[in-house]
């Protein structure tokens, strides 16, 4: 492995880690909205950014922008963003919270967070050896 390879890598673990936590608080406030009429489920959409950055077709996502300062269509460090599900509807008043389903959703990010986790920590040693490699 080369040292580009190892600092892409943390950098992609890194931006996942971010996309987890920002899951988590998505899931969280869907949870506290259970009994609120009319609120819909948000997810956080991060995926689609990561595999194209990924591949490194950078135009196979286009940004949209509203103003002439606004970064271009590039995905690199795309950022997540919360969706809204306004297709489904679960009760009368319009919300679409089913609060199993999110408790299990919100268990399968933390689950997710703690992996990445340990691998970003696995990467930093890697970087850490070869370092300390390379100085003696």
């Amino acid at each position: 492995m080369t040292l580009n390879l190892l600092s892409r890598t943390g950098d992609i673990l890194h931006k996942a880690l971010g996309a987890e936590s920002f899951r988590y608080q998505v899931r969280s406030q869907n949870m506290a909205n259970v009994d609120t009429p009319g609120y819909k489920r948000q997810d956080v959409e991060f995926e689609r950014y990561l595999a194209a950055e990924l591949q490194g077709h950078e135009d196979s996502v286009v940004l949209k922008t509203t103003h002439s300062r606004h970064i271009g269509k590039s995905t690199k460090g795309a950022n997540p963003r919360a969706v809204a599900d306004q297709i489904s509807t679960m009760r009368y008043d319009g919300n679409n919270v089913d609060i199993e389903q999110e408790m299990i959703a919100l268990e399968e990010t933390a689950i997710r967070y703690q992996v990445l986790a340990e691998q970003l920590t696995k990467e930093i040693r890697q970087l850490r050896t070869v370092i300390s490699e390379r100085v003696t």
